[in-house]
């Protein structure tokens, strides 16, 4: 009994291995024969790793991003503010600096782990021609340390020594003080401790540096100073009233990394808005990438549908064949997913040194950290994940048991009577070996045969055939079954006129499904009275499906002749109905349901605000992208009955071929559109909502009048969110009486001029999303996290330009670390931009790939039509219109539909948060028509030109 068992397990092991085998050969043989396809994917798959694998390592970059320490790096304890406010488990980061009681650096001086204390603090100083110079207290450059480099430290009021930035040379005078030294660090004026307390104050300050006593090491000294602190019961600045409930005021000690925060207080406001945004593109990034795999390897293995028929007809087995399509896939995507993530390593550290010294100019630092390095090749383990699971659906059609087209209870012995009522009749269940034939050339057409049913179409490598004659049809014998049921198309919508080579009797054949070359062309009847006949010419006439008897058009040519013949007397063949694929109701229901959905989302973006409303609409254009990606074929169907007609009058015998083949094979139009629109709708969405705000912010700059001089700066304030508290920023500007009525802010309810303290004005769309009106009382927060509750008296309209809060100036500038300031530009926002357009012009890059290789792979596979439609008589030149008129339909289509998905959430967005219709720059607009003509082109025609 064991031994049995063993011999069993042994023969299971070694069938195991003799499928596993099998498959590996054909793997093996099919990447040989369909190199130009497997290259098209090798790149889109080399691409397609690249992108991720930049994205991996710019999200665990920002990840580690942390405030730059230099300031304060020769201090090992640093005590200052907590410059984050909190509402109800809500944080977000201060902008403005909060200060600390000036006594609190005498409360440490008393601890006896400490050996100094150096407190530091920035101000501005007033030169006579209107320029300010920042200005700090001499004995602060010890933090960093800052070294003189030439000169001496100040001793007297009227002293200074001037950073090296400054370009001031020792001797000279500025804002009335005598310049003796110079030395490094950031632009600033270094003062004496007097004259430093006169001129900033002496009652707070910015940060404290702790200093360690002999053998005291940091740990040591940060836990005194908590309990330092803790027992003392030092708190912030802000006055217990103008504290916000939940932030608590106390300070914080730190140490490492940590000090930069106490430096650069918008390096944290910038470290989450660049995670925002990475977090945002990583997910369109996913989306496209996972649609451009699987749409090109459905597309690269569709065109074998018959092959893994024939396989499965000759005996293999499912799992054989989705073992067979994975091998190919894998051994295709992993090279190319490894060599991508490789790539990514040095194209990343390229990419990524400008947005580095960007950041750092906001106080950011982005380290590259070498054990991050290795995140490539998690997503080229994901890219080949995902390359293998879009190859296994392709088996799926050879795989099921195929169940005839018309079958029924009532049917013949021998299936359904195709050819107008011809029964076939049943193949026995005697195979035999097939006999080996020499091939035809290209130029003598298949060998004839008489009635014996043998095939020599495609049969070289097959070992074995049913032979024709009675009997009855096994399980194994109906396997050929599937190769007819996967290799039939959907739909037949013409059909063309063939010029028999023996006489003016033939009959005119049907097109064959998927192809505007009949399903007679090109091979040998074997049955009825057409036995022995093979049509070897392609004529200049078709025709659509139309009534019996209806005339074809155009001359015929006659047999190697070259010159025009009469038409020979039709015998049409009664036009089949149209056999809808499986399934084809359910998808169609749901590609309605789905851009039902993306509809649905772009509404509700008009009743939502800025925020809400630009993820609504990005949320719709994803959504409505699937939906049109479902509907595809109907989609493409329904634009060739459009243009069917133009396209066969002015394309000549190339625009029937197009329309014909279009018609045929409606799913292979669809999915040469689908790319095209995803990148169009993307791109419009994209550049056009940062287009239409620049320029809906310039029209109501214009209108409002310049703000020059008004105090610029960030209010805060709270809200719920589906049940969550949420922390929102705003632009507010600080103004007075005199710049006011300079200008115009577009007044809808209330009265600007009794803006004053205790009073605001608010925009009208923020108005909306708080509920607030005139007379009703906001709660803000200023951006050192002071909490005040002020009056609206006013709503106004051009909120773009000049802000979401107006406040009187005197009232806001003790909430600014440095209201004498001039502007300066904002790298944060700049920063921002510049990798929001950065991220942009990738995807469209990506998705421009997926058009090229999709359109690549279409073409390769459809070269055995071309290459017929070229034996029964096709000239170069109507293959080539004909390939120029299916380029043209794709572009045409795929741009008109992807702007027509883009418009209706850009515009719900438009109007929703600007009131205006959207924008896009003609310039853009042109570029992206000209990035997918060229990109459509491309892909269509140039691998149509090489052998």
């Amino acid at each position: 009994m064991n031994g049995a068992t063993g011999d069993g397990a042994r023969s299971g092991a070694r069938g195991a291995r003799g499928r596993a085998g099998a498959a590996a050969v054909l793997a093996r043989a099919a990447l040989r024969h369909q190199r130009r396809s497997w290259r098209t994917v090798f790149v889109a798959v080399l691409a397609t790793s690249l992108l991720l694998g930049c994205f991996a390592l710019a999200v665990t970059t920002v990840a580690l991003g942390r405030p730059a320490v230099e300031r304060y790096a020769a201090a090992p304890v640093v005590v200052t503010a907590d410059q984050t406010t909190r509402h109800r488990g809500a944080q977000a980061p201060l902008t403005e600096r909060l200060r600390i009681p000036a006594s609190v650096a005498d409360l440490l001086r008393s601890v006896p782990e400490v050996a100094r204390v150096v407190t530091d603090r920035e101000f501005r100083v007033p030169a006579d021609d209107g320029t300010t110079y920042p200005g700090r207290l001499w004995e602060a450059a010890e933090l960093a340390p800052w070294e003189l480099r030439e000169g001496r430290a100040p001793e007297a009021a009227g002293e200074v020594v001037a950073s090296a930035d400054l370009d001031l040379p020792v001797g000279a005078r500025v804002a009335g003080y005598r310049v003796v030294g110079v030395a490094d660090g950031p632009a600033a004026l270094w003062f004496t401790a007097p004259e430093a307390a006169r001129l900033g104050g002496q009652d707070t300050v910015d940060v404290i540096g702790v200093l360690p006593g002999p053998g005291v090491s940091t740990g040591a000294l940060s836990t005194a100073v908590r309990e330092a602190l803790d027992a003392a019961g030092a708190v912030d600045a802000r006055p217990a009233d103008e504290r916000p409930a939940d932030d608590t005021g106390e300070l914080r000690v730190l140490t490492g990394d940590g000090r930069g925060a106490a430096e650069a207080l918008g390096a944290a406001p910038l470290w989450r808005d660049l995670l925002a945004l990475f977090g945002a593109i990583s997910g369109t990034v996913l989306m496209v990438a996972g649609l451009v795999l699987a749409t090109l390897i459905t597309r690269a293995l569709r065109h074998r549908a018959g092959e893994l028929a024939l396989l499965r007809a000759v005996g293999a087995q499912p799992g054989q064949l989705r073992a067979t399509v994975c091998r190919e896939a894998t051994a295709v995507a992993l090279p190319a997913a490894l060599l991508g993530a490789a790539l990514a390593v040095p194209v990343f550290a390229l990419l990524w040194r400008p947005v580095t010294a960007q950041a750092a100019t906001a106080g950011l630092a982005l380290p590259v950290v070498p054990w991050a390095l290795p995140a490539p090749l998690l997503t080229a383990a994901l890219t080949v994940a995902a390359v293998a699971l879009a190859a296994l659906p392709a088996t799926a059609a050879s795989g099921r048991p195929a169940t005839p087209r018309g079958s029924g209870k009532n049917q013949p012995p021998g299936g359904p009577a195709p050819d107008g009522g011809r029964a076939v009749p049943p193949p026995t269940a005697t195979r035999h070996p097939l006999p080996q034939r020499r091939q035809p050339t290209a130029m003598e057409p298949p060998a004839r045969s008489g009635a014996t049913g043998a095939s020599t179409c495609g049969a070289a490598d097959a070992p074995e055939v049913a032979a024709v004659g009675p009997g009855p049809r096994t399980g194994a014998e109906r396997r050929p079954a599937r190769l007819t049921e996967a290799s039939a198309e959907p739909r037949v919508s013409g059909r063309v006129t063939l010029a028999p080579d023996d006489g003016p009797g033939h009959d005119r054949g049907a097109a064959s499904p998927g192809s505007a070359v009949p399903a007679d062309a090109g091979r040998t009847d074997t049955h009825g009275p057409r036995a022995g006949r093979t049509p070897d010419r392609l004529c200049g006439s078709w025709s659509t499906p139309g009534p019996a008897g209806a005339a074809a058009d155009g001359p015929e040519r006659g047999p190697g002749t070259g010159s025009p013949t009469a038409p020979a007397p039709a015998t049409p063949a009664p036009a089949a109905p149209p056999t809808p694929a499986a399934g084809s109701a359910g998808r169609r229901i749901g590609g309605l349901v789905v851009l039902g959905l993306g509809a649905a989302s772009a509404g509700s973006a008009v009743a939502l605000p800025g925020d809400g409303a630009a993820a609504a609409a990005g949320a719709a254009v994803v959504v409505m992208v699937i939906g049109c990606a479902l509907l595809g074929p109907w989609i493409a169907g329904w634009v060739l009955g459009l243009l069917a007609r133009p396209l066969r009058r002015l394309g000549g015998a190339g625009g029937w071929l197009a329309v014909a083949h279009g018609r045929a094979d409606s799913a292979r139009l669809g999915a040469a559109i689908v790319p095209i629109v995803l990148v169009t709708a993307f791109a419009v969405v994209q550049l056009g909502a940062d287009a239409s705000v620049r320029h809906a912010t310039a029209e109501q700059a214009r209108a409002a009048g310049s703000a020059e001089g008004a105090l610029a700066t960030t209010v805060l304030t709270t809200r719920s969110e589906l049940g969550d508290p949420v922390i929102d920023r705003h632009p507010a500007l600080g103004v007075t009486a005199e710049e006011l009525r300079a200008l115009d802010p577009g007044v809808r309810a209330g009265d600007l001029g009794a803006l004053g303290p205790g009073t605001v004005a608010v925009g009208a769309d923020r108005a909306r999303a708080l509920g607030a009106g005139v007379g009703d009382t906001l709660t803000l927060r200023y951006g050192d996290g002071t909490e005040a509750r002020l009056r609206v008296v006013a709503v106004y309209e051009r909120s773009l330009a000049l802000g979401a809060f107006l406040l009187d100036r005197g009232q806001l500038a003790p909430h600014v670390t440095d209201p004498d300031a001039p502007p300066a530009p904002a790298p944060a926002q700049d920063l921002e931009r510049r990798l929001s357009t950065a991220a942009v012009a990738a995807i469209a890059a990506l998705a421009l790939l997926a058009v090229c290789s999709t359109l690549t792979v279409i073409t390769v596979g459809r070269r055995p039509e071309r290459d017929l439609l070229r034996r029964v008589g096709a000239g170069r030149g109507q293959l080539g219109t004909m390939l120029a008129v299916e380029a043209a339909v794709v572009a045409v289509t795929g741009l008109l539909l992807g702007a027509a998905v883009a418009a209706l959430p850009l515009t719900a967005f438009s109007w929703a948060t600007l009131h205006a219709p959207p924008y896009l720059p003609p310039g853009q607009a042109a570029a992206l028509v000209a990035a997918v003509v060229l990109t459509t082109a491309a892909g269509s025609l140039l691998p149509a030109l090489r052998r």
